[in-house]
């Protein structure tokens, strides 16, 4: 199978070249597209028309892209990149991506730009904080592309958040995104040019904990996956 990975962490990011490399190894074509710098936060941005973006083909099948998370997807699938994409998996990310992360990630926009493209796409994420367990996400993650792909529906992409554990469970939990709120702090500086300068800072989160949602699934150190809906008024049936 030909499957496009990219990510929002930058090319650099262990999980894009651990996902790759693992996928790989099972015999898959893999062409990986990410962004040249960490791009987190960048939801579905994109470059609009008369906009240049740089792309550079750094070792076989690897590129780095100067533009956001999507541009990097529309590179390959406006054919600037030579690759019939069969499969797109985003990530893994650094860090989860559960609930209402979902409208600011840019590994998420990465599946729901295959999504409006009729390509089967997953985003995986992965719980916690550093020390991060990267290659038992990634053989997880390879290993069950195919039956993930399974709990797509029309106009949907899958959204996968894995614990940062080691001994991962081999069946995944299928869940609803939660609702999570955040609340920054910010601070204020006047610049010499009359600007004001705000830097936020100190970010409270809060999760609403209900039963079968991605919240709870990870608090019970399980895979969570999330079929999400790429249309506003749509719903899942």
């Amino acid at each position: 199978m030909n499957i496009l990975t990219s990510n929002d962490d930058g090319y650099q990011c262990e999980g894009i070249i651990r996902i790759t490399s693992a996928l790989r190894a099972l015999g898959h074509r893999v062409l990986m597209i990410a962004p040249d710098r960490d791009r987190s936060g960048a939801s579905h941005s994109l470059s609009f028309t008369n906009r240049f973006i740089d792309i550079k083909e750094i070792a076989a099948d690897t590129w780095i892209c100067g533009g956001t998370p999507v541009d990097c997807v529309l590179a390959v699938l406006s054919g600037a990149v030579n690759f019939k994409t069969d499969m797109i998996i985003s990530g893994i990310n650094a860090g989860c991506n559960l609930g209402t992360d979902i409208i600011f990630s840019g590994t998420a926009a990465i599946a729901r730009e295959g999504a409006l493209h009729d390509i089967p796409s997953i985003a995986f994420s992965l719980d916690g904080s550093p020390p991060y367990f990267w290659g038992e996400a990634a053989s997880w993650a390879a290993a069950h592309i195919n039956q993930l792909v399974k709990y797509r529906t029309k106009d949907s992409f899958i959204n996968v958040n894995i614990p940062n554990i080691k001994e991962l469970p081999d069946e995944p939990l299928i869940t609803f995104p939660s609702k999570r709120f955040y609340t920054d702090s910010i601070s204020k500086e006047t610049l010499a040019s009359g600007w004001t300068r705000i830097t936020f800072k100190n970010v409270k989160l809060e999760t609403v904990r209900e039963t079968g949602s991605d919240y709870d699934a990870i608090t019970q150190n399980k895979v969570s996956v999330s079929p999400v809906h790429i249309h506003p008024a749509g719903e899942i049936s």
